[in-house]
């Protein structure tokens, strides 16, 4: 008995087809073989002993025949196929398949499945406790909210992932579904209002997490560990905070965010401010030497600079914030600020972030320009 067949057929409707197909079980005493034509329709090939005849059917095992080879042979590749009256087949044929090793070669496509991944630094012997981040809310305008953001991308639909906020006693306090982005399918996030979660359970710390089941594989990201506080001047004071809107394709992550206008903030210790006005200036001379204003324009920029940082604080800064935003905001809380007025200021970044290492230290600190997202700060005739 063989094991394999090689067949080429053509169903009305379709194109032509040639497959290699390999036996699924015995049946009176020899091999079936089982395929799924173009119709979506599962044909069996099996020996009919009682007529003495092999038979292609759409009914299983002693099913009615499509098509008859009446041959008593151990492996139907040998004669002519007689096509039943009012079958869907045109023509069929088969056989042998070739076995030698080399030749039997099929090309096969498998979906990669990407896992998240949880970074856990080395210990190497620093002492320093865990890195959290301060949250403010509770507050009546934007900039005394903070938001944070967090998705995940699956592999399938069939894929399952689920958001969470837990506090410090390990209890999940909220659990959330997640949206799913327009333009990325089987890929999530969920923004977390704090001013919510400040407001049912009380300040203190949380962490959030992602719970996910990908390709049967189960675990948990944590995605990172926050402070939170009510807002007020005394707990916003040497801070900044920069809010984003993303809204485009985010390569590090893999996902493309347009049309999910996902926004979130990260508050720091550190200054934002040094306004520089940064004229232009375009004056005209006259006959009689004359001097008068064309145009002026003020080209505005600001810096952001933090304290010495963390890793996990600085981070999103130079990989998220300030690299994948389609809208940024830039705010101040520092009591030696020349101005008060960098409240959810709109601008885009101009410059690239500089960073500043220390020796000995784990922290670095960052420096970055960026100007008014709006130039209309504008004088002329």
């Amino acid at each position: 008995m063989c094991d394999c067949l090689k067949i080429s057929y053509i169903i009305e409707g379709y194109p032509k087809v040639d497959v290699q197909i390999f036996s699924v079980g015995t049946y009176n005493g020899r091999n079936y073989f089982e395929f799924t034509g173009p119709d979506s329709v599962l044909y069996t090939i099996y020996w009919d002993s009682v007529n003495g005849q092999w038979v292609v059917s759409d009914g299983g095992t002693g099913g009615p025949k499509e098509i008859s080879l009446a041959e008593d042979v151990d492996c139907p590749v040998s004669g002519d196929w007689v096509l039943a009256l009012g079958t869907i087949f045109e023509n069929f044929s088969t056989a042998y398949c070739i076995v030698c090793g080399k030749e039997n070669r099929y090309k096969e496509t498998f979906q990669a499945v990407r896992l998240p991944e949880q970074f856990n630094p080395q210990n190497r012997g620093y002492k320093d406790c865990c890195c959290e981040q301060l949250i403010l809310a509770g507050g009546t305008e934007s900039w005394s909210n903070d938001l944070t953001a967090f998705w995940m991308k699956l592999s399938s639909a069939s894929d399952t992932c689920t958001f969470q906020v837990v506090d410090h006693d390990e209890n999940v306090v909220e659990t959330y579904s997640g949206t799913e982005f327009p333009m990325e399918p089987n890929a999530y996030y969920q923004v977390i209002d704090w001013s919510t979660i400040l407001g049912l359970y009380g300040q203190g710390c949380y962490y959030l997490s992602i719970e996910y089941n990908i390709a049967g594989v189960t675990g948990t990201l944590v995605w990172g560990l926050y402070n939170v506080k009510p807002y007020s001047i005394e707990n916003a004071l040497k801070t900044a905070r920069v809010r984003a809107i993303f809204n485009g394709v985010q390569e590090i992550d893999g996902i493309n965010f347009t049309g999910s206008n996902v926004e979130s903030t990260h508050r720091f210790y550190g200054y934002i401010g040094n306004r520089q006005p940064n004229m232009e200036i375009d004056n005209i001379i006259y006959d009689n030497r004359e001097m008068k204003r064309v145009i002026r324009e003020n080209l505005n920029d600001y810096e952001i600079l933090t304290d010495p940082l963390d890793e996990c604080n600085l981070r999103p800064l130079t990989e998220l914030y300030l690299i994948s935003e389609n809208e940024l905001f830039i705010s101040d809380y520092n009591a030696h600020n020349h101005s008060y007025r960098y409240l959810d200021l709109p601008v885009i970044v101009q410059e690239s972030p500089d960073l500043t290492y220390y020796d000995f230290s784990r922290k670095a600190s960052l420096k970055c320009k960026v100007g008014d997202k709006f130039k209309n700060q504008r004088t002329h005739y």
